[in-house]
């Protein structure tokens, strides 16, 4: 062969490849696209550059939702995922949540999320299901609803070492097993996000799937018919009135609490209230007993500012006396630190 010849079939073969390197070029990847090394960056900025650089880096490990197609497949009802055939309620151990946050890692980070939550869990010996089998079975389902593989790392990546962030991120993920691998796929629709993360080690698989959604609201201020209603039924209302930390400072979401008392009394005159200060039994009794006093003390202050008389009105500071549950908890100690009404005879 020429040398001309030669030289013909290199430049095709080089032009071939090029573009071949072009087609394949990944173009799946949910993170910000790539921004120049940090030298190109940098190049005649002096520090300036070096920053950027830093900036861009950071950027770089954001996830893009709007990377993630939309689907268009038609989903099953809520978990989407059943256990499988074989895996009787006996031995099926299911997690549920109307409304929750949990964690997912998506791209190189863990992101939180909230919504209706349910985590399915199984051995996989009553599924009749090698580990690989398993993970096939969910991943062809997960992508029959236009899920996309979204992790970039697993739990290992995040923590390598075992230790306090292991174990954090160990709970926030809600593993069932330390050494289950990690899959984390995203449905989005169009008008809804699905997270499902599939976990398995070869006995064992677990399924997490958080459809998010805002929460809807079941829980409202105590009125003024309500606490009338408790005053006249018992004697006495406990309301929970935000303070500051460790201070007598009524917080502004304390205030419509406050308002709905000034209604109550406003619409029967006649009332008269004794008003209670309660806290936990965190710390010193002493100091919990004058902060209970101040308190009250605070409320009472609140309720004469509204043009409530101060002969209708007593404050006393009852400290952690009167507990209305253990305090061996943080719910407990919730509970118990509290303002009740009693009233006046």
């Amino acid at each position: 062969m020429s040398k001309l010849a030669v030289s013909i079939v290199v430049a095709l073969l080089s032009s071939s490849l090029a573009a071949c390197k072009q087609k394949h070029e990944d173009i799946s990847s949910l993170s910000t696209p790539s921004a120049p090394s940090k030298a190109d960056a940098s190049e005649g900025e002096g520090n300036a550059g070096s920053a950027a650089s830093k900036t861009v880096s950071a950027a770089e490990d954001e996830f893009d939702i709007s990377k993630v197609p939309v689907t268009s497949a038609a989903l099953p009802p809520f978990p989407y995922l059943k256990y499988p055939d074989g895996v009787h309620e006996g031995v099926q151990r299911t997690e549920q949540a109307e409304f929750d946050e949990a964690y997912v890692i998506a791209g190189k980070k863990l992101r939180k999320v909230e919504g209706r939550i349910e985590s399915h869990k199984f051995d996989l010996r009553f599924a009749n299901l090698s580990e690989v089998a398993a993970r096939r079975n969910y991943q062809n389902l997960v992508k029959a609803m236009g899920g996309v593989k979204v992790n970039e790392l697993g739990l290992n990546e995040l923590a390598p070492d075992p230790g306090a962030k292991f174990q954090d991120l160990y709970e926030k993920l809600r593993f069932a097993e330390v050494d289950m691998s990690y899959d984390c796929y995203l449905v989005r629709t169009p008008a809804q996000l699905i997270w499902i993360a599939l976990m398995f080690t070869k006995d064992t698989a677990q399924t997490l799937v958080i459809a998010e959604q805002p929460l809807k609201q079941t829980v409202g201020f105590v009125t003024a018919d309500a606490m009338q209603s408790a005053l006249a039924s018992a004697g006495h209302v406990a309301l929970y009135i935000n303070f500051d930390t460790d201070k007598a400072t009524i917080r502004p979401d304390g205030k419509p609490v406050v308002d709905e008392i000034v209604k109550l009394m406003n619409q029967d005159p006649s009332l008269k209230l004794t008003i209670e200060g309660h806290t936990d039994n965190s710390g010193d009794a002493k100091h919990n007993k004058t902060l209970s006093q101040q308190r009250a003390d605070a409320v009472m202050g609140n309720l004469m500012a509204a043009g409530i008389a101060k002969d209708r009105l007593n404050a006393v500071g009852m400290g952690d006396t009167k507990p209305l549950v253990d305090n061996k908890d943080e719910a407990g100690r919730a509970k118990n630190r509290r303002v009740e009404l009693v009233k006046q005879n």
